[in-house]
């Protein structure tokens, strides 16, 4: 698996080059981009173009850009049918931009779906299925993909029900990013893991101990790493190992913890 990383660490720097080159120097090879980021916009075209440049320059493999554009606009919601045209338009861009960079994965966990106790919760459910079909269709020729992420409370705390609507789908460009840190305040992340099986696109990779999402270096938490590790090597993951930590000062040992952890290339098995 190619060690990867998320922007997110570096949320308040400008997303560009100086940033990009921190992170080919920590040997990161693939990265996750985040719409956190100052100035960053979806309209700017500019902006894609030249990161697609920089990367290539650098070596550096782009695997995926994490998307919040329903906690940016309130009005933005998939499962609403008075705001259907805004709500795609503004994930339309989101694929515009992802195929400006070459193409690969929009992650999302901006999931507006009621408990299923709630009332219209499967008139819901069937909406955002539909309107995800739409977008995972324009996406497609665009070689962009869709990864919906588990989340530690709400409908998708559940990685059954992700990969229930997985199964209503049936699209070949989306599928499940199962994040550690947010499953380990739920449940477990092995079984999660497991439960995504064919279905798993990406991931995030964190640690806790499983009362904050603190986004820690594997180890430092209480997740059971080398059952993680074996349980991706069970449902055949050929995908990205890709951390998403909080703490800018975690950059120098990441390739270290990546070598411990016994998914990179160059180790042996280790533990932690």
């Amino acid at each position: 698996m190619k060690l990867g990383l998320s922007t997110l660490l570096f949320r308040d720097r400008p997303l560009n080059g100086d940033l990009l080159r921190d992170l080919r120097d920590a040997e990161v090879e693939s990265v996750e981009l985040t719409d956190y980021h100052p100035g960053f916009s979806f309209a700017d075209e500019a902006l894609f173009h030249g990161l697609r440049g920089e990367m290539r320059a650098l070596g550096l493999h782009l695997n995926s850009l994490h998307i919040h554009l329903e906690k940016s606009d309130h009005d933005l919601d998939l499962t609403d049918l008075a705001q259907q045209e805004k709500t795609l338009s503004a994930y339309g861009q989101a694929v515009d931009a992802m195929e400006a960079m070459g193409g690969g994965i929009l992650v999302t966990h901006d999931i507006r779906i009621p408990e299923p106790q709630d009332e219209g919760h499967e008139e819901k459910r069937d909406t955002f299925v539909e309107h995800l079909d739409k977008l995972a269709r324009y996406a497609r020729p665009k070689g962009v993909r869709f990864a919906l992420e588990n989340t530690s409370r709400g409908y998708t705390c559940d990685p059954a029900r992700l990969v229930g609507l997985m199964d209503q789908l049936g699209g070949s460009n989306v599928g499940v990013v199962i994040d550690t840190g947010h499953q380990n305040l739920a449940g477990d992340p092995v079984a999660a893991l497991r439960t995504a099986g064919p279905h798993l696109m990406t991931l995030h990779i964190h640690d806790n101990h499983g009362e904050q999402d603190e986004h820690l270096l594997p180890g430092l938490g209480n997740i059971a790493w080398p059952s993680i590790v074996q349980m991706l090597r069970n449902v055949g993951y050929q995908g990205v190992f890709m951390y998403e930590l909080n703490r800018p000062e975690d950059l120098d040992k990441l390739r270290q913890n990546f070598e411990r952890l016994g998914v990179s290339s160059r180790s042996s098995a280790g533990s932690l």
